[in-house]
């Protein structure tokens, strides 16, 4: 039960936690109390202007809290489960590390496979060797491996059982029944060391039950089903067996490096023990001695401490921000998808490609740059979860050498790009350029914009942790060269408006000045002169100002009529698109926004006609309208296009297109629900924009916006109760509220009165607190 005692103004204001986690259940606590005390008037987000302020009576409620969020019972109500045995890859329980990690399901009468995959793990053929036989892309030689699997053998027939993932410790657990026996399995990736542990408990016929490794040769996945299998094929894997009973498997690679999994096993009584690893090494061939290390280091640490450092990470991980529909379902979603991210990245780790660490036979085994990597890692920024967004930019940061050779020589001097698909490890795909790029596919050969879509998630982690470091290391000389490869085919017409050549729509079609190439280019362009401008950089010091403001003003406009925007220069939307290369000034470049009558107009007309073929349509278009719908201010029509994601979702809640996996459209759902809740671009922050009516009661805490600013709040029977901003790094802001009139206090100071159905000005310096609670309602102790 909740309790509430007043405490001082200057209290709350000289709060300051040591850690992060501390930080995260100070604002909680607060919100828990005025759940019960305070509120603010509900409504879409107004453009009012500000009516009259005064100084009033000091009610500024000041909450403290017995208890806190109860993060286990609240998480234990979102676990995924199933009643059944799970059969495909699409139906099973899944854990992971951002590297390790397997799914669990039946494959026959008395077998559960256990899948071992490892993020690391790729092909290291030289690129230039490679048949080119994919539409001469490179993934044939560079994509990733078979690695092999774990089998638990039973010595009766299954007759049913059910599964489970436990969210808060991150455990993925199940049943197994027989006629006369059943066992009862755990299975954790553990959170900070490379290493998954099983545990096994038997009764009757099913007490003889084993776990055995299945080793594969390293192939392709994707040559597999080309039937294109390199000719050169890996040495046949070596098992071993070390003097203290550890089971080993190398795979020696062609290329040079290494891939190795090591296991074993301990037997007591009726309970089974397992601990594996799988690892790779390039160019190194050491991968063998540290999996067999990690297994060792696991098997002697004391069992309890170690399960409990895999807990305590998750544990803070989570904690990192909160959100609460109402809506079982999508809560349930969204967690999930929490999980799933920390599952499939980590701070400066493997970027999330189209497999995660769970690979399946698929096409698709390596990273795709044209949507599937920018969606997957779009959700960890207004969550606040820096660590599940940052490969990303450190992959690009790592290999800049790389996106140097994407291009063809002539333009290595001052250009930078990436194609359609890369190995993870390298970054090395040959890019398309405008016009066409000899001996490529005609489409792929045409496709030039994705380093510049990958570097606005760089851009977004740049701005949300204000951190000057990604602005000067990584964003200002990527994003320079990435426009400067543009530079070499722009053609100016008589009136010096410049147009590009052929490039390539994604999903769509190739048309000459492009739109997805326009919007990219132009917002890659004006974001560099402000960047210069940050930097307070002169025409001396960054020589190519005077280029880019000519760019700005004169690239050529994007062709619009009564449909919207055009594909490029008449070349029209005629047909079912599932992506939206056509409308990415409006999400996620918001270089078009609502703000104007016209703009808004634009952006409705253009998004009907998109969603009215009915055909051609993926998942992820309806998470993109959704996003869009939110941008507009209609919560009720981005939960319903949010709602047409569900039938596409596997029973576990991971994607496929025609039957193959992939990562980015269900993690880009819970972005889209983010999209409802807060948003943050031009420096405002913009509260509560778009919560459904059949979301009447929300919470969010510790969301992150722009500018470093912390966002929570609570609406309640459809009305918004309160909202905290906390300043990390100072600055200043516009928040936008729904309509309705505020008292509001910053640092514990007198309440004020304001209406602020427009945006309330904000100017903070780091640790700078802003409440804001509805001005007509009492104060309420329970």
């Amino acid at each position: 039960m909740l309790t509430v005692s007043e405490l001082s103004p200057e209290v709350i204001a000289s709060m300051n936690p040591p850690t992060a986690r501390h930080q995260v259940l100070l604002v909680v606590s607060i919100w828990c109390g005025l759940l019960v005390g305070c509120g603010l008037m509900g409504g879409q987000t107004g453009s009012a202007q500000v009516t009259g302020e005064h100084e009033i009576d000091e009610t500024r409620p000041s909450i403290s809290l017995d208890n806190l969020v109860d993060w286990p019972a609240f998480l234990k109500q979102c676990d995924w489960h199933r009643d059944t045995m799970s059969r495909s890859w699409d139906e099973a329980p899944f854990t992971g590390n951002g590297e390790q990690g397997t799914l669990v399901y039946q494959v026959d009468d008395r077998t559960v496979r256990f899948d071992v995959g490892c993020s690391a793990a790729h092909d290291h053929r030289p690129w230039q060797e490679d048949d080119l036989s994919e539409k001469h892309v490179e993934v044939l030689n560079r994509g990733r491996h078979f690695i092999g699997h774990l089998e638990l053998r039973l010595p009766a027939d299954i007759s049913g059982g059910a599964s489970r993932i436990g969210l808060w410790n991150a455990e993925a657990s199940g049943t197994i029944q027989a006629a006369e026996g059943d066992a009862k399995w755990t299975a954790i990736a553990h959170a900070t060391e490379p290493v998954i542990h099983c545990e096994l408990q038997t009764t009757g016929e099913l007490s003889d039950a084993k776990f055995v490794y299945v080793p594969t040769l390293a192939k392709s996945p994707r040559a597999v089903r080309a039937k294109a299998e390199r000719k050169a094929s890996h040495p046949t894997p070596k098992i071993i067996e070390t003097d203290d009973g550890i089971q080993l498997v190398v795979q020696d690679l062609v290329a040079g490096g290494q891939t190795a999994v090591a296991w074993t096993t301990q037997r007591d009584a009726d309970r089974t023990q397992l601990w594996l690893s799988v690892q790779h090494s390039f160019p190194e061939s050491d991968a063998s001695d540290r999996v067999v290390a990690a297994v060792r280091s696991a098997m002697s640490a004391d069992h309890e401490s170690w399960i409990g450092s895999h807990r305590e990470w998750w544990h803070n991980y989570y904690s990192q921000s909160f959100l609460q529909t109402g809506d079982p379902f999508w809560d349930s979603f969204y967690w999930i998808q929490q999980y799933k991210l920390a599952c499939a990245t980590r701070d400066r780790g493997w970027i999330i490609d189209n497999q995660g660490p769970w690979l399946q036979p698929t096409a698709w085994s390596a990273t795709w740059w044209n949507l599937n990597v920018q969606l997957s890692h779009a959700g960890g920024y207004t969550a606040n979860r820096r660590g599940t967004v940052s490969a990303l930019r450190q992959k690009l940061h790592d290999n800049q050498e790389r996106l140097i050779e994407n291009v063809a020589e002539p333009y290595r001097h001052d250009s930078s790009a990436i194609g359609r698909s890369s190995s993870g490890w390298d970054l090395i795909a040959h890019a398309g350029q405008p016009g066409g790029r000899p001996e490529m596919d005609p489409k792929i050969g045409a496709e030039c914009a994705n380093l510049l879509w990958a570097l606005h998630n760089v851009d977004l982690e740049c701005r949300y942790w204000a951190d000057d470091s990604i602005r000067d290391e990584t964003l200002y000389p990527l994003l320079t060269r990435a426009v400067n490869y543009y530079r070499h085919f722009l053609e100016p017409d008589v009136d010096g408006t410049l147009h590009l050549p052929r490039t390539f729509s994604p999903e769509y079609r190739l048309a000459e000045d492009c739109t997805y190439d326009l919007d990219l280019l132009r917002w890659g362009i004006d974001r560099l002169i402000e960047l210069a401008e940050e930097k307070q950089l002169s025409v001396e010091d960054e020589p190519l100002l005077p280029t880019w403001r000519d760019l700005s003003q004169n690239l050529v406009a994007v062709q619009t009529n009564e449909t919207g925007r055009a594909v490029g220069r008449d070349v029209w939307l005629t047909n079912g698109h599932r992506h939206w290369s056509h409308l990415m000034a409006i999400y996620p470049l918001r270089t078009i926004t609502p703000r104007s009558e016209e703009s808004r107009e634009l952006i409705e007309r253009s998004l009907n006609h998109w969603r009215s073929f009915g055909r051609g349509i993926a998942g992820y278009s309806y998470t993109a309208s959704s996003c869009m719908a939110s941008l507009l201010g209609d919560g009720d029509s981005a939960l319903e296009y949010l709602e047409k994601l569900r039938p596409y979702l596997r029973p576990n809640t991971f994607y496929s297109e025609i039957g193959l996996p992939v990562m980015e459209t269900p993690l880009h759902g819970a972005t889209a629900m983010q999209e409802m809740m807060l948003q943050s671009h031009g420096g405002k922050l913009a509260v509560f924009p778009a919560v459904p009516t059949r979301w009447p009661d929300v919470k969010m805490v510790r969301f992150r916006g722009e500018g470093g600013y912390l966002v929570s709040g609570r609406m309640e029977a459809g009305q918004c109760r309160w909202v905290l901003i906390e300043s990390t790094v100072g600055g200043d802001v516009d928040v936008l509220l729904p309509p309705g009139t505020y008292k509001w206090s910053k640092n514990g100071s007198l309440a004020t009165v304001r209406d602020a159905s427009g945006a309330l000005p904000l100017h903070t310096v780091k640790g700078d607190q802003l409440l804001v609670w509805l001005a007509d309602k009492p104060v309420r102790v329970k």
